[in-house]
């Protein structure tokens, strides 16, 4: 599973921000500015998780992805999402991994269909 996924689009650093924001959102994570310029989302509860490790179901397991947004040389924007491993290093467990996997996976593509139905997707990859 790779740890992260760059989306190159076709969009001000400004607008491809607000629509990760919106994505992610949309699948129930609060989202929060952070360290230059980029996003955090958690979604879930840590203390549900710690008390009940991998068996915190669906979007009551604590997940948290940083996205970052970056602009190339050529001036096109790229949002990173980055998958954390602290939940699944909390449970300790193959199930644990296994849903934070998925929620990584899930972002990745609610990501990518923003960006696609808006026409701005140039390229999507795992990095």
């Amino acid at each position: 599973m790779p740890a992260s996924h760059d989306f190159f689009v076709a969009s001000d650093p400004g607008t491809a921000r607000i629509r990760t924001a919106d994505a992610l959102v949309r699948l129930g994570y609060a989202v929060d500015g952070a360290e230059q310029g980029g996003l955090r989302a958690t979604r879930g509860s840590l203390a549900l998780t710690l008390l009940l490790r991998a068996w915190a179901g669906g979007r009551s397991f604590h997940t948290r992805l940083d996205v970052q947004v970056m602009v190339t040389r050529d001036g096109r924007s790229v949002v990173r999402l980055l998958q954390s491993s602290g939940p699944s290093m909390v449970t300790g467990t193959l199930v644990g991994l296994a849903r934070s996997n998925r929620a990584f996976t899930e972002a990745a593509n609610a990501i990518h269909a923003v960006f696609a139905q808006a026409g701005e997707l140039m390229a999507s990859m795992p990095s």
